[in-house]
């Protein structure tokens, strides 16, 4: 299952939001999404959780969680935002 994390602190990078999630099961792939020029992160993110009922987990206890006093989002990933995304 792929989720989308919105709301991201700038700093934040691959491995830190690695380890947020797998604590909750197996995670297949990190995606922060960067600008193509500066490489600063855009604020949000796609994990794929190779176990479903892991991700809907992380979803319910993340989604509107706090890092770094930001507000984050977490949902299931739509395949319409991974394409508009992935160039």
């Amino acid at each position: 299952m792929n989720l989308y994390i919105g709301n991201l602190p700038k700093d934040m990078d691959e491995d830190e939001l690695y380890e947020m999630f797998v604590e909750y099961g197996k995670v297949g792939n990190v995606k922060i999404i960067r600008d193509h020029h500066t490489k600063i992160s855009r604020g949000y993110a796609f994990i794929e959780m190779l176990d479903e009922q892991a991700a809907l987990q992380a979803i319910e206890d993340w989604d509107k969680g706090s890092i770094d006093d930001q507000i984050i989002r977490v949902n299931v990933a739509h395949s319409s935002q991974k394409r508009r995304n992935s160039v």
